[in-house]
């Protein structure tokens, strides 16, 4: 068994958290989703579907089908014979990001506060590959953690809110980059923004045709960056419905 007693949280009427740890890690997220698999597997009676996040799983089910009790009984049967789960399909996806000024306002900021460049910022954050670990909060919003960072990117978050956060900007508050995919209040430090929407929900592009959102725990994300006149031409080919993602099918080992 890879879990040691998970526990199990009352969520509301039909709703279960399962925490499986305290802090946020690849390993747990990979015990995160080897439990999403196995739930998903198991076919229990009044289950409806899943939400995984960083180290914990909220699961949504039939109070009038099966009672909380019996429901965790049943999910504890699950947990006994999970194996562990080194690999898992993860999809590469790259975003094309535009950094700094009007477009990034907090880029020197989150510069200073590392004691490194502007310039270093963008290739530290441009080179690494990054891990969506879950996605929620704003509708299809992701939260990423650095991949095999040579240098740790970390930042303050606003001490206030802003009101307004452009959709598609890409933000950085402690070491998690998220990205915003609508216009919402924000308390990351905004570092760049994408031309490519991560959520769709008239469905317009291609690979929005089965959802209407992008990105999905244990993917990756590779952010290129690109010039005001590059940024432009993606978001021309975006609202001409033309713009094809890059995104190869892979799999990620621990």
């Amino acid at each position: 068994m890879i879990y040691e007693s998970p526990r199990y949280l009352y969520s509301g009427d039909q709703y279960l958290t399962i925490e499986i740890g305290d802090e946020m890690t690849l390993e747990a997220n990979f015990k995160v989703i080897a439990l999403d698999m196995a739930i998903k597997e198991a076919r229990i009676k009044g289950f409806i579907e899943t939400f995984p996040g960083w180290r914990s799983l909220l699961l949504h089910y039939d109070s009038t089908i099966i009672s909380t009790k019996d429901l965790i009984s049943e999910l504890k049967k699950v947990v006994e014979n999970i194996p562990e789960v080194r690999e898992v399909p993860s999809r590469l996806i790259e975003l094309p990001v535009k950094y700094g000024g009007r477009w990034g306002p907090d880029l020197d900021f989150i510069a200073k506060s590392n004691h490194i460049t502007p310039e270093e910022v963008v290739r530290i954050h441009s080179e690494t590959i990054h891990w969506v670990g879950m996605v929620g909060f704003t509708p299809g919003s992701p939260q990423l953690m650095q991949l095999n960072p040579r240098f740790l990117l970390s930042v303050p978050k606003y001490t206030s809110p802003r009101i307004y956060t452009p959709m598609g900007t890409i933000a950085l508050g402690g070491s998690i980059t998220a990205i915003y995919p609508v216009v919402s209040p924000g308390g990351y430090q905004m570092m760049g923004l994408t031309p490519v929407p991560i959520y769709d929900r008239f469905q317009s592009l291609s690979i929005f045709e089965t959802s209407p959102v992008l990105l999905r725990i244990g993917d990756r994300i590779k952010f290129v960056q690109v010039d005001v006149e590059e940024f432009d031409y993606i978001r021309q080919k975006v609202w001409e419905c033309s713009y094809e993602y890059k995104i190869k099918q892979e799999v990620f080992s621990l």
